[in-house]
């Protein structure tokens, strides 16, 4: 797993007027893993059970009210969820060397994290809670942790034990009933595979029938790059039971053909996370070809990846994708692509371009360029191997797809114009672009996000 950049907060000497409230947020470097940003349209983004009580990580709109704010700062988090499952008043959550205070009992510095406890971020002075533990691993739950446009919660993230940048306090009056380690056994069946799915199953044994209360699974790829983490509610006492997932139709993820991948199975009793064994499976049929940097600096493209059909679902994801990376700080969004998509293709003053099949399955470019260190402008560009008429038809389908499935949901009405011979161009207020040109004698779609935007796409 790489490390990324993400927004975080920083806590200052007048925390200690504030009851520990976070405030000042800046960009850190931080040791926390999973690249997972959601939407904070619902106010809820992640929620944590512990002794029978639920609770939920909120989040508003950012501004700077929040990182002192009584409800949605991060040390208000941790002082909920105390407050909630121990009926406990947490406070003296102050700078990077404070340990927590507690009304009853006290907290202690611990090697061997459990859940519930405390996580002190030593260099941005971050506070967090101890959602489950697998391993060496640690997953988050927290508040006022966001993306570089102050946009998405960043939900799912792990630390890894023993990291400098992280310690852990164990307050000595917690009594989270967990099951011990070799409670569950999850024994998988042999996967059932397709080109662009696969059907992943296992049997779970649970001799002592703890009372399983969440199921999921997690899928990376090959470079082991988290594709996602999915969970369900699942009351489960019995001894041994049933988990199956259809990769495409229940995790939404189209996989590749002739591509490894890696899963695990895992569950969930009392906010602890149980995993099985990580396994690997190989999709059916052949490998697309890999892509290569022409001589001008940009993918290959050839007759077979003009003609991918790309499927609704796929374009809609990835001009989320797009709109995602809107906004990034320039050293976040290059430390994040450059081990993504690998390939830097080319450089011009404030515009970087970069190799990435990793969107609609084609060789494209990522076109990206920056203004005061971020990212103002983020262009996915398609240019067709030749100008032929089944090229000139395909380029047609891809923008007419692309508009259709951006219609229902922008906030705006679409705007087309055709600005010269051969070139269509829709706009979408100030938010998103979508062309259909030519590049010298061969045809091109483009995708491009100018501004920050709150439709839901992906």
């Amino acid at each position: 797993m790489r490390k990324v950049v993400f927004r975080s907060v920083v806590c200052g000497a007048a925390a200690m007027m504030l009851a520990g409230f976070c405030f000042h947020p800046t960009d850190v470097k931080a040791g926390m893993q999973n690249y997972n940003f959601v939407s904070i349209d619902s106010g809820v983004v992640d929620s944590i059970t512990v002794n029978g009580v639920t609770v939920e990580a909120l989040y508003r709109p950012y501004d700077s009210s929040v990182d002192t704010d009584a409800t949605y700062s991060c040390a208000a988090f941790v002082k909920r969820f105390y407050s909630q499952v121990y009926g406990q008043n947490v406070y003296g959550l102050n700078d990077i060397y404070s340990t927590p205070l507690v009304d009853s009992g006290s907290f202690a510095e611990t090697s061997s994290p459990q859940v519930g406890d405390i996580i002190r971020d030593n260099y941005s002075v971050h506070w967090a809670i101890v959602k489950a533990v697998s391993g060496n691993t640690v997953t988050v739950i927290q508040q006022n942790a966001w993306d570089g446009s102050y946009t998405q919660a960043w939900v799912g993230a792990t630390i890894e034990i023993g990291d400098p940048q992280y310690t852990f306090f164990h307050w000595d009056g917690s009594t989270a009933a967990q099951a011990p380690a070799s409670g569950y056994t999850i024994n998988y069946d042999q996967p059932q595979i397709q080109e662009t799915t696969a059907v992943l199953s296992a049997k779970v044994d649970n001799p002592a029938r703890y009372p399983v209360a969440q199921v999921g699974c997690y899928l990376w790829d090959a470079n082991d790059t988290l594709l996602t983490r999915h969970v369900e509610d699942c009351q489960r006492p019995e001894s041994r039971f049933n988990m199956w997932y259809d990769v495409q139709g229940e995790l939404g993820i189209a996989l590749t053909p002739g591509t490894s991948y890696k899963y695990q199975f895992f569950v969930i009793q009392d906010g602890q996370e149980y995993a099985g064994e990580i396994q690997t499976f190989t999709t059916a049929g052949a490998a697309p070809a890999a892509s290569q940097a022409s001589a001008e600096g940009g993918p290959v493209s050839t007759e077979e990846t003009d003609n991918i059909v790309v499927p609704d679902d796929e374009a809609v994801r990835s001009i989320g994708k797009i709109r995602e990376i809107f906004g990034w700080e320039q050293a976040q969004a290059l430390e994040a692509l450059g081990t993504s998509y690998l390939v830097q293709i080319g450089v011009d003053q404030e515009t970087q371009y970069f190799s990435v099949p990793t969107l609609m399955e084609k060789p494209a470019s990522l076109i990206l360029t920056f203004q005061n260190g971020r990212v103002a402008k983020a262009q996915w560009k398609y240019v067709y191997s030749s100008g032929s008429d089944t090229a000139l038809a395909a380029s047609q389908a891809l923008y007419d797809q692309f508009c259709r499935v951006a219609d229902p949901r922008m906030s705006v009405a679409r705007n087309s114009v055709c600005k010269q011979p051969g070139n269509m161009t829709s706009t979408y207020g100030d938010k998103l672009e979508i062309v259909q040109d030519m590049e010298g004698d061969k045809p091109y779609v483009s995708v491009t996000v100018t501004s920050a935007f709150e439709e839901i796409f992906g």
